[in-house]
C-alpha cells in the first residue's frame, strides 16, 4: 500500500515552560465538577464532567493585538506558525530591576545564542518569581530593536511587559502593531541548559478573545 513519510523530531530533553492552571493557583480560574447520573450515560464506573470558568489571562497565556488595539487580531486570527520554531532565550536574571533595560543589555543577553535572528521566537528570562521586588521591563527603544530583528513571538516570565505607570501601554502597542503576540507568565526558564531551543506553544483556537492560556514546551537538542 501507499506509505506516507512521517517527519522525525529528535531531541535530548524537554522542559515545560507553562504554569499549572488550577483553582488554587489563580483567582481567574474556577472549577465546577459534576457527577453524571448513573443512567446518563449508563455506567457503574467513575464518570465526571468539569466546567471551567477561566479568564483568558490565567496562567501562562498569550495576548493578541485585540488586547490593546480596537479591531486588532484575536487569538483565532493569529498565524499558528508564529507559535513553533527556534527560540533564543535572553538571560536577564542578573540585570537590575525597576530600571528600563536598554538595547545594549538585550544585545549582550542575546550574544550566547548567536544574536537574534529573523523569524526567532524570543524569551526573556528574569527569574522574577524567585527574585521578587519590582517588575523588570525593557525600554520601548530596546523592544523596538528586538522587533526590528524580525522576531515572530515574544515570551516573558513576568505578568507584564510595559513601563510602570504608563497607561498608554507603549510596549504592548509596539508588539501588536507589528503583529507579534506576547506570552506572559512563562515558568521554568531557569531549567533550560541552552540559549537556543525549539519551541511548540499552540493556543486554543478561541474566537472573539484577546488572550488564552497555552502550553509552552521547549526542546533541547
Amino acid at each position: 500500500g501507499h506509505r506516507v513519510k512521517v517527519p522525525t523530531f529528535n531531541y535530548n530533553r524537554m522542559v515545560d515552560l507553562s504554569r499549572p492552571i488550577a483553582p488554587s493557583e489563580s483567582r481567574l480560574v474556577h472549577y465546577r465538577t459534576s457527577r453524571v447520573p448513573v443512567d446518563d450515560p449508563p455506567t457503574d464506573r467513575w464518570y465526571i464532567t468539569t466546567s471551567i470558568d477561566m479568564g483568558g489571562h490565567a496562567g501562562t497565556h498569550v495576548e493578541g493585538p485585540l488586547h490593546a488595539i480596537e479591531d486588532g487580531a484575536g487569538i483565532i486570527d493569529l498565524d499558528v506558525e508564529r507559535f513553533f520554531g527556534e527560540a533564543i532565550v535572553l538571560d536577564l536574571s542578573e540585570e537590575a530591576q525597576g530600571k528600563a533595560l536598554s538595547p545594549e543589555q538585550l544585545q549582550r543577553a542575546a550574544a550566547p545564542g548567536g544574536g537574534v535572528r529573523p523569524g526567532d521566537i524570543t524569551f526573556f528570562r528574569f527569574d522574577w518569581d524567585k527574585r521578587g521586588g519590582e517588575l523588570p521591563y525593557p525600554s520601548t527603544d530596546a523592544l523596538r530593536w528586538l522587533v526590528e530583528q524580525g522576531i515572530k513571538l515574544l515570551g516573558i516570565d513576568t505578568p507584564g511587559l510595559d513601563i510602570p505607570g504608563d497607561r498608554s501601554l507603549p510596549n504592548h502597542h509596539l508588539l501588536f502593531e507589528n503583529d507579534i503576540p506576547l506570552i506572559e507568565s512563562l515558568d521554568n526558564l531557569d531549567q533550560l541548559q541552552q540559549p537556543r531551543v525549539y519551541v511548540f506553544a499552540q493556543p486554543l483556537p478561541a474566537a472573539e478573545t484577546d488572550a488564552i492560556p497555552l502550553r509552552v514546551l521547549a526542546f533541547e537538542g
